[in-house]
């Protein structure tokens, strides 16, 4: 093969600056004559005119469908036997095409064999320490099997391509699995190099573990006999006791000579790592879970293409009805929308501060419960679950859920009595949807000693889909009650949890004037 036989294949959303890089890399190859796909994922997003018009580059748009479905694009628009994948983020140095083509020229097995490269982190990115640890402990996400890989065209369409259902990079996990399966060697070139950009802000590092989980649920869905190393990681450092955060300053600092001692550092750091991240790692882990119930529960009616768009259209369907409660009690398609808020993480921490206000065992009733992800999470976390909501698509699904699980618990319809004798009553991104707000609590205080729900504090002015919610007055009814616990979360939300009683005796005062005061200016 030659490089006139190459399509290299890029996937990418808001990485246009360090795109940038990559093609300008792509023009330093010592190999020419290649033609380059950019699919960009998302109508949403401005291509600038530097990557629309660099000569040798063809821009194609895709509605939102994730990095699988983006390479698929490209692998079908492009007509030249090889492809060539490459991360958005990864600079390819300038032997690396042709280091690829010789390989794949050296291989008597021609089409079965596909051709990797090392991805390492180019030098110029500012070493840190999470960096270090990062490429120490090979945990890095994103520098996964197809961010520098060529495979014959007609290899990868025959294998399917990009399996959709994964999202953001991680398909790159399943495609190589099915390719092994199908007989295909996966050959390593190491002087292939690409360098990559990664982001190594602590939030980005989260959001990869997140992918990282959600990809070896699906995997583990779709592939009986895979194995989750990932998770097996995590939960093992997540059972073992906690260590401080001195541990990774000195990994730093033990000398690569005294390497007894610094292999104990780095075991202690590594599990300080993964133990922060932990929470977002299993919560992804649950969101994946949603996914697959609800992929089961439409069968041939689900549709990928929803659930990734479908936070967007439905509000606007909603709104354009002007009935938001007439849309959830109907319509199915609200389904998407629900599944999509509880993978997003949004209530993790409003879940993690119930958890600590009531132990395992204790009766808890999720009120406005929607699909009951919440609710599922903590029935199987050991809690003596209730769901109450109205009789809809989505209390119907919850039903179904429970069933297919092996769970029991009581679903309560709004329309017809609700017991009460609850621990705690909780209720999270409902009460902005209410009319009367303080009617609202009132009847979470009627049936449970603890009533914990958060507040959205955003909203410019009523609309069909939220109502302004009277902060202050909400804030002042808590603390007359006796707050137990007011955190700031997202940037938006105030979650509070308060008796349903009146506040007596000095200690229980003293903690709501204190939770008041660290709500009101520590933040998060």
């Amino acid at each position: 093969m030659r490089a006139e036989d190459v399509t290299v294949a890029i996937a990418t959303r808001d990485r246009w600056e360090i795109l940038e890089r990559t093609l300008a890399g792509l023009g330093d190859q010592t190999a020419t004559g290649f033609e380059t796909i950019v699919v960009c994922d998302g109508t949403d997003q401005q291509v600038p005119a530097a990557v629309r018009e660099r000569p040798g580059v063809r821009v194609l748009v895709q509605e939102p469908a994730g990095s699988g479905a983006a390479r698929n694009l490209a692998a079908r628009a492009g007509e030249r036997p090889l492809l060539l994948f490459l991360g958005d983020d990864v600079v390819p140095t300038p032997g690396l095409l042709e280091r690829h083509l010789a390989r794949h020229h050296a291989e008597p097995a021609g089409e079965r064999a596909a051709v990797r490269g090392p991805v390492r982190r180019h030098p110029q990115v500012r070493e840190s320490r999470l960096g270090r640890w990062l490429e120490r402990s090979g945990n890095e996400p994103g520098a996964g099997f197809a961010a520098n890989l060529s495979i014959a065209r007609r290899a990868f369409l025959d294998a399917g391509g990009c399996d959709p259902d994964f999202w953001f990079d991680d398909e790159a996990l399943d495609l190589g699995w099915r390719l092994r399966a199908r007989g295909m060697r996966v050959v390593f070139e190491p002087g292939a190099t690409g360098l990559r950009w990664p982001a190594e802000d602590w939030a980005s590092i989260e959001r990869g573990y997140e992918r990282r989980a959600r990809a070896e649920r699906l995997m583990l869905s779709k592939h009986g006999d895979f194995s989750p190393a990932v998770r097996r990681r995590i939960e093992a450092h997540a059972a073992a006791p906690p260590v401080s955060g001195v541990w990774p300053y000195l990994a730093d600092l033990v000398p690569e000579r005294a390497r007894p001692l610094r292999t104990r550092v780095e075991a202690k750091a590594d599990r300080w790592y993964h133990q922060r991240l932990a929470p977002r790692f299993l919560a992804g882990w649950e969101g994946e879970r949603d996914l697959e119930d609800l992929r089961e529960y439409l069968g041939d009616a689900y549709d990928h293409a929803k659930l990734v768009n479908h936070a967007l259209m439905v509000d606007e369907e909603a709104a354009a009805a002007g009935d938001e409660g007439s849309f959830y009690r109907s319509s199915e398609l609200y389904l998407y929308d629900l599944t999509v808020f509880a993978m997003s993480g949004t209530k993790d921490p409003y879940l993690r501060a119930l958890r600590s206000l009531v132990p395992p065992g204790a009766k808890l009733l999720d009120y406005g419960c929607g699909i009951g992800s919440d609710g599922l999470r903590l029935l199987e976390a050991g809690y003596c679950m209730s769901f109450a909501d109205y009789e809809n698509p989505s209390t119907r699904y919850l039903r179904w859920r429970l069933e297919r699980r092996g769970l029991r618990a009581e679903v309560h319809d709004l329309d017809a009595a609700v017991p009460g004798g609850f621990h705690a009553a909780y209720a999270f991104d409902v009460i902005e949807h209410v009319e009367d707000p303080f009617a609202f609590l009132s009847e979470l205080e009627r049936r449970a000693a603890v009533v914990v729900v958060n507040l959205l504090d955003d909203a410019p002015a009523d609309t069909p889909l939220h109502r302004r919610l009277p902060v202050r007055a909400i804030l002042a009814h808590a603390g007359d009650r006796g707050l137990l616990y007011y955190r700031r979360y997202h940037g938006r939300s105030r979650l509070i949890a308060y008796r349903s009683a009146r506040a007596s005796g000095r200690r229980a005062r003293l903690r709501s004037r204190t939770e008041l005061v660290r709500g009101t200016v520590g933040g998060r």
